[in-house]
């Protein structure tokens, strides 16, 4: 019995030294590790469609509200076309309806609809004002019943019901009042045009625009008063079909502004103040030069293995109407700060500009930052970039937005580039055809950043003047997007053009088509990139393109916002290549700018990156946490050994004492 239990002692013993002996061979690989930055490299997929953490709201117009007047006096029971002018513009105010967007804002009032226009009852009939459709998100089928259901009897009171749809407007926000009638106010007083002057000058954002529907010299005279005193715009139609185009142009809807995106910076005004940025989207606003050019700065640090491309975006935001004016942005000057001899720095031929025609307001530019032949020894950590933003012309707006993105692009062997290039195919201008097929309909995005992602297929979306489109395809090695877009004749009536853009993974514009269209239809042809994607600074790579398409501004007084549709299909010209690049560019946010250059650790996230500065805090924490617990120190291995020969001699005590 007691040999069993010293057995069973001596086991325990045996246990815990063998343990100790564990901890004493597993602590120095153990506590090394502990002490030790791990470098963690996050992989992503080729086409990462991962959105920005941080943007700047992209400037739109939600809170713009439109109430629509209707004229239903008894003249409106007069012959037309399509059976009577109520009739017309019933039909009319149906297809305005349908046309807008889900996120419309509108209301409908209208007015003789109740009353009759007997002499004994004029009173009553200048007062014969409803609203039969509040404003708010615009209620399709509401808005149908209510329009259907107009039966024309009475007077009519312009200047009451301008003051009425006024009120139901409220005092904030944009908004827009549209008066179609076929007459002249028939209850003044009060004047109706001392009315719209009296509401213009009181409602700040409040535009009056009127429609003469089949007028005489008489009421087209009043109403286009009406528009003038009211900020807005008089349009004549003479049949249905002309009215629901007039009413399409004054319920314009809001131009899709670009949305901006990116991780928030400013420009320096000397080179000592000047950021570091690392790998990743930025976006600022500056206010152009209108004299003087001056230099405005940051920095970037290259790391080594990596070349670096930089691409600045300005921005225009336009309102649909063509600017006499001109926003010019280049970099003035690249300067490595550490080895001046080390490296090069390349930039695009022409400063990039945006004018006063949307179709041509997104150019990037871009500054290439390339080592010398694969130089191991070439210090590419402090790249100073001098950038100029100016403008021509007194009509720009004094802010304009610009997006800088920051890519590193890893050095392939010379081995390897050799292979990437001698598999190189080049293909000039695209001479095939492909046809269009059953358009799907798509929204295209408002920039970059939310272009929507399609593929090889026929589409089909909407586009009014001063907007711009934005669409991206995945293209992998060894291809290229082919575009061919057709516009029907245009829906304004007047000679409208379109610009068509492909740009490549790193936002470096790749080809380009313009053309106008009138009363035919006219198709753009294939456009698509000179050259298949392939390694290199000069070329496209591999990853998202984006397609881009912009419309005409229109000239000032002319009306904007009526949707132009369009088709367009897309095709891959050629097949992918086995063993091309992996690399593709990130969108992501890039870290907060710092006084101190940028650790890249080659993870595509931004969340990989430090600066210096973090770096050297991070390395002197890990010196004093050897110094303190790390590494074994003598302390501590000896305090082990003691603890080993105390079990070691507790067992040869407890076998000689079962022994004896």
């Amino acid at each position: 019995m007691s040999w069993s239990v010293s057995q069973k002692g001596a086991r325990v013993v045996l246990a815990l030294m063998i343990a100790v002996c564990c901890c004493l061979a597993w602590a120095p690989v153990a506590w090394g590790q502990s002490s030790t930055a791990v470098s963690t490299v996050t992989e992503t997929s080729s086409f990462s469609t991962t959105s920005t953490k941080t943007s700047a709201a992209s400037e739109g117009s939600d809170d713009s509200k439109a109430m629509l007047i209707l004229d239903a006096s008894s003249s409106m029971v007069e012959a037309d076309a399509e059976g009577t002018r109520m009739e017309s513009a019933k039909k009319a105010a149906n297809e305005l309806v349908e046309s807008l967007p889900e996120t419309a804002n509108m209301g409908l009032t209208v007015y003789g609809a109740n009353e009759s226009d007997a002499p004994d009852n004029r009173e009553q009939g200048c007062k014969d004002i409803d609203t039969l459709v509040p404003v708010g998100r615009v209620d399709k089928a509401k808005f149908t019943s209510a329009i259907d259901g107009l039966e024309p009897k009475g007077y009519t009171p312009m200047g009451n019901s301008l003051r009425k749809a006024a009120e139901e407007l409220g005092g904030e926000g944009e908004r827009s009042i549209i008066l179609v009638s076929d007459g002249i106010d028939s209850c003044a007083p009060p004047p109706v045009c001392e009315v719209a002057k009296e509401l213009a000058e009181d409602g700040v954002d409040l535009a009056i625009h009127t429609v003469g529907f089949q007028v005489d010299d008489a009421a087209r005279k009043e109403l286009q008063c009406i528009a003038e005193a009211g900020n807005g715009q008089f349009l004549e139609a003479k049949d249905a079909s002309s009215l629901a185009t007039s009413l399409k142009f004054l319920a314009q809807r809001d131009i899709g502004k670009y949305k901006v995106e990116g991780t928030p910076f400013e420009f320096a005004d000397s080179p000592e103040d000047a950021k570091w940025l690392g790998e990743g989207q930025y976006q600022t606003k500056v206010t152009p030069d209108s004299n003087a050019k001056t230099d405005r700065y940051f920095r970037v640090s290259v790391p080594e293995g990596y070349n670096a491309l930089i691409t600045m975006t300005p921005i225009w935001q336009p309102d649909g109407h063509f600017e006499d004016a001109e926003v010019v942005l280049e970099s003035s000057a690249q300067t490595n700060e550490n080895d001046p001899n080390c490296g090069k720095a390349r930039t695009k031929l022409f400063p990039s500009s945006i004018a006063g025609n949307a179709q041509f307001a997104m150019e990037p530019y871009w500054v290439s930052l390339t080592r010398e032949e694969q130089a191991d020894d070439c210090d590419m950590s402090n790249w100073l970039i001098a950038t100029q933003i100016y403008k021509d012309g007194a009509e720009l707006v004094d802010d304009v937005n610009v997006e800088v993105n920051v890519f590193y692009e890893p050095i392939p062997e010379k081995e390897q580039a050799k292979e990437w290039s001698d598999k190189v195919i080049s293909s000039g201008k695209y001479d095939g055809e492909f046809a269009f097929g059953t358009a799907e309909e798509i929204a295209g995005g408002t920039s970059f950043n939310d272009a929507v992602e399609i593929g090889e297929d026929t589409y089909s979306d909407k586009i009014v003047p001063g907007e711009y489109r934005f669409y991206k395809i995945p293209v992998t090695w060894g291809q290229r997007p082919v575009l061919n877009m057709k516009v029907k004749e245009s829906v304004t009536n007047d000679a409208d053009s379109v610009k068509i853009k492909i740009f490549d993974p790193t936002r470096i514009e790749t080809a380009t088509r313009d053309f106008s269209f009138y009363d035919k239809e006219e198709e753009s042809g294939p456009v698509s990139p000179a050259q298949f994607t392939m390694h290199g600074g000069d070329n496209p790579h591999q990853g998202y393109y984006f397609l881009h398409v912009g419309m005409g501004a229109k000239s000032e007084g002319e009306a904007t916002g009526v949707e132009q549709p369009y088709e367009f299909a897309v095709m891959l010209d050629g097949e992918p290549v086995d063993g091309g690049p992996d690399w593709t560019p990130t969108y992501e946010n890039g870290p907060e700018p710092s006084d101190e250059p940028i650790k890249f650790d080659g993870a595509s996230g931004s969340d990989e990156e430090q600066t210096v500065e973090e770096t050297t805090q991070a390395a002197e924490s890990t010196e004093a946490a050897e110094d303190k617990s790390g590494g074994l120190s003598l302390p501590l291995l000896g305090g082990l050994g003691v603890l080993l020969l105390a079990v070691i001699g507790a067992v040869v005590f407890l076998l000689n004492r079962n022994r004896a």
